[in-house]
């Protein structure tokens, strides 16, 4: 006989991101999506929900709500589960920004807490033969990995393993280790953009094509990354919109986030993601260089050793986790917002017939901006999620495009 499934006690990295919920000007901002361009008039909702039931039968994370408060809160099955409740359409104008009625919808809609935070966003009426299909979850029910786990389960036939609780334990190396991060990215930090005055206007989100060709080539010619690559592009992305800003500073620092489990073995459940600083070095002119200066600091070695920190972290007791937490919200939300955050995201069979594909990113308090590389399948697109406080948001996007043609261009004059 089948035992019923146990409640999954929340992870380091899901009571920081309900933390910074709390911090932050609206729940929302620790909510992330990805969304996809579908050919076709949108699906009956009736037939959402049929889908949506037998997909939980074969990926029960989906079924897996908030229960409990404070140290005691979990992760447990809905016994109420409605496939109902997880989907809305939204009917558009005619030649309407989606990507950014996508990110106001969300923000007008809060995910109850009495069900499992995720659902679907149906948008059609922007322009004919066309329906976008927004899957948006809270980034502590779910990590980027898990998420498209999820995207994938919705869209296609995968099935995901029942969730489990890790054993705790103790490690104050890796405590120290990750004060030491959260100095490092809490210090103070160059204006890197241009600010508007205060106002009523929320977040900006922009989505921009890029030459996948172009990027795959740099990627092939110099043994690097996607992520070093996007990391390089952005470094001279904020160099050529503001070049006074670094005269006389050589870089910023900037949170990429590291995932501690891989594809594999993530049940889709919970946020897995640590800190990781990286000094993006816009003083450098040469964008080969710029690239090679990430190289450095983005080793294999160094990233494993990361992963192996956070993932002690990541047993330790949730009073540790919380009183950490309680202690470094002020210093992580106070001031005007400043920092950025990078990323990069691999989607390959999510949705097979996508005509195009953008990112909600999360908006972390404190954070400016967060701008992550969506590629895959031939594709790439950079996507960014920008506080009203930014200032022409578009520029540095445009200038990220501008950066892959001169790397591109200097990694072709044989540079290795």
């Amino acid at each position: 006989m089948t035992s019923p499934p146990r409640a999954v006690p929340l992870t380091l990295g899901d009571h920081y991101v309900l933390s910074l919920a709390r911090a932050a000007a609206a729940d929302s901002r620790m909510h992330m999506a990805v969304a996809a361009h579908l050919p076709g008039g949108p699906p009956a909702p009736p037939d959402l929900h049929e889908r949506i039931a037998a997909t939980a039968g074969r990926a029960p994370v989906l079924r897996y709500r908030l229960t409990g408060a404070g140290r005691h809160a979990a992760w447990a099955p809905d016994p109420g589960f409605d496939p109902a409740r997880h989907v809305t359409h939204h009917h558009l104008r005619p030649g309407q920004d989606v990507a950014q009625a996508a990110l106001d919808l969300i923000a007008d809609r809060p995910l109850p807490r009495d069900r499992p935070l995720w659902d679907l966003l149906v948008l059609h009426g922007h322009t004919p033969g066309e329906h976008v299909l927004v899957h948006r979850v809270h980034h502590a029910f779910q990590d980027a990995l898990g998420l498209l786990s999820g995207i994938r389960a919705l869209t296609g036939d995968e099935r995901l393993p029942h969730p489990a609780p890790e054993p705790p334990a103790r490690d104050a190396p890796a405590i120290r280790g990750t004060l030491a991060d959260l100095a490092r990215l809490a210090a103070p930090l160059p204006r890197w953009h241009p600010s508007k005055p205060p106002g009523g206007q929320g977040p900006r989100l922009l989505a921009v094509p890029l030459d996948a060709g172009a990027l795959r080539a740099v990627v092939q010619r110099t043994g690097a990354t996607v992520t070093q690559v996007m990391l390089a592009l952005l470094a001279g992305a904020l160099r050529s919109w503001r070049p006074q800003v670094w005269r006389s500073r050589p870089g910023i620092t900037v949170n990429l986030p590291v995932s501690v489990r891989g594809p594999r073995n993530h049940a889709a459940l919970g946020n897995h993601v640590g800190v990781f600083p990286v000094t993006l070095p816009c003083g450098e002119p040469a964008p080969y260089a710029r690239l090679r200066a990430i190289a450095d600091q983005t080793t294999l070695a160094l990233i494993s050793r990361q992963r192996r920190r956070i993932r002690a972290l990541y047993r330790l007791p949730a009073a540790v986790s919380r009183t950490a937490f309680g202690a470094a919200m002020p210093l992580v939300a106070r001031g005007a917002p400043c920092r950025l955050d990078v990323g990069t995201i691999r989607i390959t069979g999510e949705f097979p017939a996508a005509r195009e594909l953008f990112l909600c990113p999360p908006l972390a308090p404190g954070v400016s901006a967060m701008i992550t590389l969506l590629y895959g399948r031939g594709a790439a697109s950079v996507c960014g999620v920008f506080d009203a406080s930014v200032d022409g948001p578009h520029e540095v996007l445009a200038l990220v495009t501008h950066a892959l043609t001169e790397l591109h261009a200097d990694v072709g004059k044989g540079h290795r």
